[in-house]
């Protein structure tokens, strides 16, 4: 009945788990066991890092030995993959000349299991639409279980920022990364039907923007909401039911930061004192862990210091130059920008080669918007990889794992949207 209610003629979700169950039971003993493995992403998120990591680094493990195995690597003839493969060997490249070989070495090395998830979700585990579809359903409910958590959080142990389940400030990362291609597709379906799913759609959307903000993440809240704007203007949408759900959101999120003054704080002056580009003075560690990033890339700009390399050797920078940068660096843990780390880690070509990955990513998920617009998950899958790797934003590590983890696997169900690759393959040969 649920399915029935969030149903469009586009999206049938009761029709694709009826069938798609059907698919899997129809598949070989071992396809089906990595198929309900796959389906399973969402609740093992819920658990921890070790857990999630060990998911995907599986996955990605058991696809590159049946890649073997088979001895088919046309997928890999893809442009996005050609270059996240040239830079990860730049990577390795950058590690071995580097300061510290050994550690940025290993960072380096196990970054590849990212891209291999991405080709295994997008060339073997999601190429079936029904399927893909069993995955966005699974997202629904591991989303509803993460809000009902931080919910239950929000009363028995309120505080500014959640930790709920993993005792870390993460939690805003699940909602609004491993979720937010379906987030995407919820606001596209609000504003361009009038009906109960329309409306059921809305709801939950405001449901988990609410529990967004609840988590005190302000980066992860941004890329939600923002990107959650952008989907419901790209597929079908009536001005009028834009207008009624982006005023009934702002309005939920107003009543909430009146009803908790942290919430409104951190998010209001807290928030616009501390973007790097409007405040570059000694106090504002966030623009600190920039300028150590941009002075380390600027030190060695042809291949960069290696891997994860910038955590352990800004500290022994000369705080004072380069002269003409402001500020005063803040050596935490890593740049906090894909964009700088790229450009202090493995310099300028990798800088330019993470550019073209990210670019490359993105049309990718475009052309399947362009193959099959009707379907609000093609069409709106290239908003999944344009927010999360937008440039002026507070990153985690490029090379890191938690937040990866997250990223990733949202990035690896808007790549598996488009499935033209294999029409193209054909053609080639």
């Amino acid at each position: 009945m649920f399915l029935k209610l969030l149903s469009v003629p586009e999206l049938n979700l009761h029709s694709s788990w009826n069938t798609g169950w059907i698919k899997i039971k129809n598949m070989s003993g071992f396809d089906k066991t990595m198929t309900i493995f796959w389906l399973l992403g969402p609740f093992i998120y819920l658990i921890e890092r070790d857990p999630a990591d060990l998911w995907l680094s599986l996955i990605s493990l058991i696809f590159l030995i049946r890649c073997l195995r088979k001895k088919d690597w046309s997928w890999a003839s893809q442009f996005w993959f050609k270059s996240a493969l040239a830079l990860w060997i730049l990577g390795l490249f950058s590690a071995v000349t580097g300061p510290e070989p050994l550690f940025s070495f290993q960072q380096g090395f196990v970054w590849i299991r990212f891209p291999l998830y991405v080709a295994a979700a997008q060339v073997w585990l999601a190429k079936d639409r029904d399927i893909r579809i069993l995955m966005l359903l699974a997202m629904l409910i591991g989303m509803l279980i993460m809000c009902s958590i931080l919910i239950a959080e929000t009363l028995i142990e309120p505080k500014t920022r959640l930790t709920w389940p993993y005792g870390d400030l993460v939690p805003g990362g699940y909602i609004a990364k491993v979720s937010l291609p379906l987030f995407c597709v919820l606001m596209a379906i609000a504003v361009s039907k009038k009906s109960k799913a329309g409306i059921f759609s809305g709801m939950i959307g405001l449901l988990s923007i609410g529990v967004s903000a609840l988590t005190g993440e302000r980066t992860n809240f941004l890329i939600r909401a923002c990107g959650g704007i952008l989907a419901s203007i790209v597929w079908k949408p009536k001005f009028l039911m834009i207008s009624l759900l982006i005023f009934i959101e702002v309005l939920a999120v107003l009543a909430l930061f009146f009803t908790r003054p942290d919430l409104s704080s951190r998010f209001g002056d807290q928030f616009l004192n501390s973007i790097p580009i409007a405040n570059t003075s000694d106090n504002n560690p966030y623009w600190g862990a920039w300028r150590g990033g941009i002075q380390q890339g600027l030190l060695n700009p042809v291949k960069g210091i290696g891997p994860s390399g910038t955590r352990n050797t800004c500290a022994k920078l000369d705080a004072k130059l380069p002269e003409w940068l402001p500020g005063k660096n803040y050596c935490g843990n890593h740049p906090h920008n894909f964009y700088i780390q790229l450009f202090a880690e493995v310099g300028v070509v990798g800088l330019i080669l993470g550019c073209i990955m990210f670019g490359s990513i993105i049309m990718t998920c475009y052309k399947a918007r362009l193959e099959n617009f009707d379907c609000p998950m093609a069409a709106t899958a290239f908003v999944v990889p344009f927010g999360l790797f937008f440039p002026i934003q507070q990153f985690n590590s490029f090379y890191g794992q938690w937040s990866n983890l997250f990223m990733w696997f949202a990035i690896a169900f808007a790549v598996s949207q488009y499935q033209g690759w294999i029409e193209t393959r054909k053609f080639t040969e």
